[in-house]
């Protein structure tokens, strides 16, 4: 069976276990805790060993510190001092590679606390030593997942079409001025599909319109046209994961 194959069988288990949660928890507590429990049980499958996966809080060198996140994605560099990965803690955003929220069911009110959510932890600082390496294509890229680390929403289950979730997001980033490397980067949804933001179309992912010509902006992927929304999810992650090669420790600036 070949890996994508593989996936899409997961995913239809994914979905068995929601039903299954349902079925046991009554408490909403129980069963977001359990939602968040599959995704990082299936984020620890597929991404290398030096990827932990963890909960809690990002915070920089200056100070300022995310909302509480449910997925964080460490690199290599992140001290292993957060044991209990399932309880949630405090993790340095130098040492983030990627994170992001999971739903069980997303309606309008999730999605604008999510992108705002984003926002701030988009504003956290990331510091470099002079002789950190950065293993990217020099695009936008850079800005948006190595001076930033991406960030990214799954939901089992959505109340919103993919077109809504996308007009929502737009309306939501012209309001409020939010610059394209503050933005939502990823939106997963087992049941409808998925939506990623090129931002520019400079970046390593790139969709073209049927002319041939780039497209911009947040591109919707029905699942009508690709059932396969882990296999997307995976593929994105691993894409969008900065390659940075630290010669000195980021922790000296914590002490």
């Amino acid at each position: 069976m070949s890996l994508e194959n593989t996936l899409l069988t997961y995913q239809k288990m994914m979905e068995l276990q929601l039903e299954d949660i349902r079925e046991k928890y009554n408490h909403k507590g129980n069963k977001r805790s359990n939602v968040e429990n599959i995704i990082r049980d299936f984020l620890k499958e597929y991404l290398p060993p030096s990827n932990r996966i963890g909960q809690g809080e990002i915070v920089d060198t200056d100070g300022k510190v995310s909302n509480q996140t449910d997925i964080i994605i460490t690199n290599e560099y992140h001290p292993f001092i957060n044991e209990n990965l399932h309880a949630p803690a405090r993790f340095f955003i130098e040492g983030v590679s990627c994170v992001g929220e999971v739903k069980s069911i997303l309606n309008s009110a999730d999605l604008i606390e999510i992108l705002k959510n984003c926002k701030k932890f988009k504003e956290l600082k990331i510091t470099f030593d002079g002789g950190t390496e950065i293993r990217m294509p020099q695009n936008s890229d850079v800005d948006r997942y190595v001076k930033r680390r991406p960030y990214f929403l799954f939901a089992f289950e959505s109340q919103l079409t993919l077109e809504t979730i996308k007009n929502k997001i737009d309306e939501y980033n012209q309001e409020n001025n939010i610059r394209y490397t503050e933005q939502i980067d990823g939106i997963f949804l087992l049941d409808r599909g998925y939506i990623i933001n090129v931002a520019d179309g400079e970046g390593s992912i790139v969709y073209r319109n049927e002319d041939g010509s780039i497209m911009e902006g947040f591109v919707p992927v029905s699942k009508d046209i690709n059932e396969k929304i882990l296999v997307g999810f995976l593929s994105w992650i691993h894409i969008v994961t900065p390659r940075i090669m630290m010669y000195q420790s980021f922790l000296t600036k914590y002490l």
